[in-house]
């Protein structure tokens, strides 16, 4: 299936003077973000053999995932307000770490409504963990549903509004961030927005292998 999808986005990119291949572009790239996220599925259980741990920049690893769902952004008009309080750098899998910031950016998009605005914000907290911060301007989550938004298969009431929510986004991110001893956290204000961390702790597994390598 990523065969066939190669060519439609290379037919596309070809005739970016054609109003219709342009309009079928958001739709692209969520067909490839569903086929994308399968693909992880498959990969889950061989997630710990295909880690490979490097330094890596914050800002850059978000910007190259705000990059590819660009397209979206632009169908709704939703611009993203990126701030760090200096150079940041983690030490994470590039791949998979950029999967579960595609996820959480995926479901801010998603929910966030037309003209709307992403607040991403990088900070280097106590004892040197960096959290980054993911804010939409959405419906928010309901109180009732909020403990249960990482489980499989759930979608709750934004859910059943968003015909296209599959319950399995924010599963996966949690799944992933376990293995890389990344700790996610929700916080959601009815009518106002939600917003969620990735905190990376110091002296995770993943930390203590870079400084036995220094």
């Amino acid at each position: 299936m990523k065969t066939p999808l190669t060519a439609m986005k290379i037919t596309m990119d070809a005739h970016r003077s054609n109003e219709l291949a342009q309009r079928l572009n958001a739709s692209w790239l969520r067909m490839h973000l569903l086929i994308d996220r399968q693909l992880y599925i498959s990969r889950l259980a061989n997630l710990d053999s295909d880690l490979l741990p490097e330094q890596l920049d914050v800002k850059d690893l978000l910007r190259e995932e705000i990059r590819e769902l660009s397209t979206w952004c632009m169908e709704k008009n939703i611009s993203i307000d990126l701030t760090a309080s200096s150079a940041i750098t983690v030490y994470t899998d590039k791949k998979w770490c950029g999967f579960v910031i595609r996820q959480l950016l995926t479901n801010a998009i998603k929910y966030s409504p037309t003209d709307g605005k992403l607040f991403i914000h990088i900070e280097l907290h106590e004892h040197d963990s960096v959290i980054v911060t993911i804010q939409d301007e959405g419906p928010g989550i309901q109180p009732h549903d909020l403990p249960r938004i990482f489980d499989k298969g759930f979608t709750g009431e934004n859910g059943r509004v968003q015909h296209s929510a599959t319950g399995m986004g924010l599963y996966l991110a949690r799944e992933i961030s376990k293995k890389l001893h990344v700790r996610l956290e929700v916080d959601s204000t009815i009518c106002e927005g939600t917003s969620i961390s990735m905190i990376f702790t110091n002296g995770n597994p993943f930390d203590q292998l870079r400084r036995s390598l220094l």
